[in-house]
Order: C-alpha cells, then structure tokens, then sequence
C-alpha cells in the first residue's frame, strides 16, 4: 500500500483525497459513490454524510483508476463464488440450451458434420438473442463485474440481458440497463446483428493486441446480438441515486470507467485474473486502433 505523506493542514471533509500508483493516470468522476465500502475491494469511503460529498483513499492497486463503484445490494464479495461440481447434464433437462448436430457441405462439396450449442430462448418474434449495452455518462462508460460458473472466473462485462418475447432489442437494452444498473438511458445508436465471435484486427500485428481471454467463440454456439449505445444524463433526477432490480440469482457489481483507459484497464485485469467479455475488450480494441492510427486525427 502506498502511503500518503502526511499533511501538516488535516483535510477539510469536502475534499477528496487520492493516493495514485505512480506513472499511471487517474481520473475522479464527477459522480459520487454511495456505498459504504467498495464492492471491489480496491475504494474505501471513510466517511459518508449525504450531505456532504465522500471522502476517498485509493489504495495502490492495478484498479485504483476505477473512478466509482455505484450502489449495489451486494454484501458479500463476488470473488468468493467457485463452481463446487460439474457432472453432465442430460440434454433433455436442459432449459437454456440444447446440442445440435448441423450436416453441411464444405466449399469442395465434401458433407461433413459439426457439433454445436444453440440457445433454446430465442424469442419466435426476435432475430436476436439478447442486446450488449454500452452506456456512457460524459466520456465514462459502464461496465460489471459478474461471476460466470461456466468460466469459474469473475467477468468484466457490459450490461447485458436476453430479448423477451415481443420486445425489440433496443427496448431490452433500456429495460436491462435500468435492471442491472438502476439507470435510465437514453438511446442514441444500435449496431447491426453480431455473432459472438471477437478476431484480432488484420491491421495491426499482434504485439498491439496481446488479450487472449476474452469470451467469444462462433464456432461453439450460434448466439447473436445487438450492440445498442445508450446515453446517462446524469441531470435527470431519477439518475441520481440508481439502485439495480436484480433477480435473486443474479450478483453484479457496477462500476464507471473512462474509456480513454480502458484498453489499459483489460491489460490489468486480465493480469489480475480477471475474464474480460469479447464485448469490453472488442470496445476498448476499437479505442486503440483509431488512437494508434490516429483515425480521428485532423
């Protein structure tokens, strides 16, 4: 832990107090934590008055750029989960997904077969199976951190959900957003139909893009989604004190961070352990191809 010099003055209450590992960015968000304790482990607020805005100490951790973590029902730490056994399981007591054996012809006309998995809860009315969700508040995105027992990993992930039966993919994203995250978005752009899968870009070599535990696998499974942008305002009252509706099952702990350090964010996690979804990684990927190339450069 590094420690903060001490000051000769104490610190007046209204003031937020940061300790940075050296030589690495940080940036404070002009939101404010309302959590006791970091559900992260890494920001600990020593003392709240809602009148008064918290003070912070970071601790010298490859998170501590995590600019807030948001009110979460949680209180136990998502790190703890662990898959405890794994058996098969009979495929007619699956209820969310089903082996499929495809018989296809190859482009040199030979038949030959392929085993995958396809979800069984796509709606009859939907093209898709579920919406990713990239939500910005000014230049900071949100993302989660959920435990995956099929990974045996905790995830680094958008706010996702499945399409309900009649509901477009943009209204799912706004009802899931608001489910997981207690926001309420505004939708601004929704990206063409895509299939889980996340190749390297051709451009550049692949010293540029060293993540390799990302999630994504087309030949696996046929799961498809939307990728549907939506904008926090956070002048909007009902964004002020956002409390997520989740299920009984479900344990997310929600977080902003800037998107200029993302890419470097993924580096850290991954290092950390951590399993990163194709979908934040692909993200942050797309940041640094245009800053590398300069894209957007005049």
């Amino acid at each position: 832990m590094v420690k903060k010099k001490k000051d000769k003055k104490k610190n007046d209450a209204n003031k937020t107090t940061k300790v940075r590992p050296p030589n690495f960015p940080t940036q404070a968000s002009q939101l404010q934590s309302r959590t006791s304790r970091s559900t992260l482990g890494l920001l600990h607020q020593k003392v709240f008055d809602p009148t008064q805005p918290p003070v912070f100490v970071f601790g010298y951790f490859p998170f501590a750029y995590l600019s807030v973590i948001l009110k979460s029902p949680i209180k136990m730490s998502i790190d703890s989960a662990k898959v405890l056994e794994r058996e098969p399981l009979d495929p007619a007591n699956a209820k969310w997904t089903k082996l499929i054996l495809s018989t296809y012809r190859d482009p040199r006309g030979k038949v030959r077969d392929w085993e995958h998995a396809e979800r069984a809860t796509r709606p009859k009315s939907s093209e898709v199976d579920g919406v990713g969700i990239v939500a910005i508040i000014q230049k900071e995105t949100v993302l989660q951190k959920q435990y995956r027992p099929p990974l045996d990993k905790v995830v680094i992930e958008v706010p996702a959900g499945l399409v309900d039966d009649g509901e477009t993919a943009e209204e799912a994203a706004i009802r899931e957003l608001k489910e997981e995250t207690g926001y309420i978005g505004v939708l601004s752009e929704s990206s063409p139909i895509m299939f889980n899968g996340t190749p390297r870009p051709p451009l550049l070599p692949l010293t540029y893009f060293p993540l390799t535990d990302r999630i994504a696998d087309p030949g696996f499974c046929n799961t498809n989604l939307k990728m549907v942008h939506v904008t926090i305002d956070m002048a909007d009252q009902k964004n002020q004190n956002p409390v997520p509706e989740l299920e009984e099952n479900e344990f997310i702990e929600v977080f902003t961070l800037p998107l200029k350090d993302l890419w470097e964010a993924c580096k850290n996690w991954e290092k950390e352990g951590y399993a990163i979804d194709a979908r934040v990684g692909t993200l942050a990927e797309g940041i640094e191809v245009a800053r590398t190339l300069n894209l957007f450069s005049k």
